[in-house]
């Protein structure tokens, strides 16, 4: 995601996170040329193989949430080999 909405600039960033065992899509925030701050997180754990949106006590407009979980269940789950 490369979005404006309101006044912000919405990025994601794919990150891997060994101490929790899975993947995550992170989103960051921009506001008026400040640095960016990460305003919310979908994690995918392949340990329990299970699903988790975090929003770090931020408030995210739902559009830009249902737009990050959508990218989210396309960049994230596990590829199963058949």
């Amino acid at each position: 995601m490369d979005r404006e909405h309101q006044g912000a600039r919405y990025t994601t960033l794919m990150a891997s996170d060994l101490q929790r065992d899975g993947l995550g899509l992170e989103l960051h925030s921009t506001v008026q040329g400040q640095e960016a701050r990460t305003v919310a997180e979908v994690f995918y754990s392949d340990a329990e193989h299970t699903w988790t949106l975090n929003t770090f006590g931020c408030d995210v407009p739902l559009g830009i949430i249902e737009e990050l979980i959508a990218e989210a269940r396309c960049r994230l789950p596990p590829k199963t080999v058949a």
